[in-house]
């Protein structure tokens, strides 16, 4: 057992989602170690959780699962074994995860946002645990199923805990938000993502607001003051504190210096309090990642040197804006996910870049019936920002290569990264700076490790 973190009985989980126990009485008592979702990560004393999604329906691993020493189950069906008898196992495994979470005293940080959503949780975690002992969600584990996932991680030794929460349909973020109750919101901005579910930046707005009902009474909330939508939380009549690079905001930038692909330098000030600060990643959107963790530090009374020391040692995750050298490329890599906004900003960094610039775009999903607009917005960008080169890979950025040609930039079409990588050599020269960009259903990460393996 671990003696890090909380149980419970399986008694009270019963109680906890409202269900019926079928198996052994003594059995009841019985302490329950940890939840999973998965049959292979099951352990002794864990409770195995069976989800029905599109292609899996979890009570077929269940034998799995108590094979490997789970000792109770929720299912939604009559089972040869110990179980809980409810209704839908994904709302019993929510249930179960906001209990848990509220067995400890953690103070618990909800991040949501079109864009943005996981850099700014690194940098949260970079910049909090330089004081604090931080548990963060992992990967983009943000949906129904990610954030308990998430919840469950929290131990004894977790003063703070860092849970990204994302949507793509209106009721999502609430049934998030009631697990997590947060004692801070931070909102990165109001972007296009999946507005062909949502409807408008409003819609989006709205489904991200979902959130505030569940704050804790004594919480607060971030927003990047840069963003107009955002800018109209405040009247919602709660405490606030916005950040961005307008001075406008309660914690802003000034003196901005980029450094090219080596970051951006500025000065963080916040009232009569300003210090110097070097975000080591491109683009003025780590500037306002950097100033939400330098906001949220501060309303933890966090020291400048601490707040400086953790923007300084933030590192990208993979497919993240990674930059990546080669004996004979800079490849910046973007691949994980993708919106007009985010290629934009994908984009300014590129075009900061020393040398000949090339981007590799591929489609942007979720976009709805204004996707090929938008795909078109995108390349006429590229050929306003001066890129040498745009490669554009997918069914929908026909588009994105017939704006930039109209807009002047040479630019190239490919239906399939198949036929792309073929030429990528005849297209590249030595010492080029490829940015690679698209919505993770592309997976052009297969183009980024094909441009490691270029010989010149």
């Amino acid at each position: 057992m671990n003696m890090s973190k909380k149980t419970f009985s399986i008694k009270q989980a019963c109680q906890v989602v409202c269900g019926v126990f079928y198996g052994p009485a003594e059995l009841q008592e019985q302490q329950i170690t940890g939840v999973v979702i998965d049959n292979r990560k099951a352990e002794p004393g864990n409770l195995f959780v069976p989800i029905i999604g599109e292609r899996f329906d979890g009570h077929n691993f269940i034998p799995a699962a108590f094979e490997a020493g789970a000792i109770c189950c929720l299912s939604q069906k009559e089972v040869p074994f110990a179980h809980i008898r409810v209704q839908d196992t994904l709302q019993a495994f929510q249930a179960l995860a906001g209990y848990y979470k509220s067995l400890y005293s953690v103070k618990a940080i909800g991040i949501t946002g079109s864009v943005g959503k996981t850099t700014t949780k690194e940098m949260l975690y970079s910049v909090l645990s330089q004081r604090f002992s931080v548990m963060k969600s992992l990967g983009n584990l943000n949906n129904q199923t990610g954030v308990p996932q998430t919840l469950f991680r929290i131990s004894n030794e977790d003063e703070i805990a860092i849970v990204e929460m994302g949507t793509n349909h209106f009721g999502e973020i609430e049934s998030l938000a009631k697990m997590v109750r947060p004692d801070f919101c931070v909102y990165t901005n109001i972007g296009d993502s999946h507005i062909e579910h949502l409807g408008s930046r409003e819609g989006i707005l709205r489904a991200k607001c979902e959130m505030l009902p569940y704050m804790q009474p004594d919480g607060r909330v971030f927003f990047n003051a840069d963003d107009p939508l955002l800018a109209t939380i405040p009247q919602k009549n709660i405490p606030c504190t916005s950040y961005g690079l307008a001075s406008c905001a309660d914690v802003y930038a000034k003196d901005v210096r980029e450094c090219g692909l080596d970051g951006t330098d500025f000065i963080a000030c916040c009232g009569d309090l300003e210090f110097p600060v070097h975000v080591p990643a491109p683009g003025k959107h780590m500037v306002q990642n950097a100033l939400c963790a330098i906001a949220v530090g501060l309303a933890l009374c966090m020291d400048t040197h601490s707040l400086q020391a953790g923007v300084a040692a933030y590192t990208p995750l993979a497919g993240r804006m990674l930059i990546e050298h080669t004996e004979h490329l800079t490849i910046l890599n973007d691949v994980y996910n993708a919106n007009p906004s985010s290629v934009k900003a994908s984009i300014d960094v590129l075009a900061a870049a020393p040398g000949r610039k090339v981007c590799i775009l591929g489609d942007m999903l979720e976009l709805g019936e204004h996707a090929a607009e938008y795909h078109a917005e995108t390349g006429a960008y590229a050929a306003q920002k001066g890129i040498d080169l745009v490669l554009c890979v997918g069914r929908l950025s026909v588009h994105t290569a017939a704006a930039a040609q109209k807009q002047g930039a040479e630019a190239q079409y490919f239906a399939t990264q198949n036929e792309l990588k073929p030429l990528l050599a005849q297209a590249l020269r030595e010492g080029d700076t490829v940015l690679v960009k698209a919505s993770r259903g592309m997976a052009l990460e297969k183009t980024a490790e094909a441009l490691k393996k270029l010989v010149f």
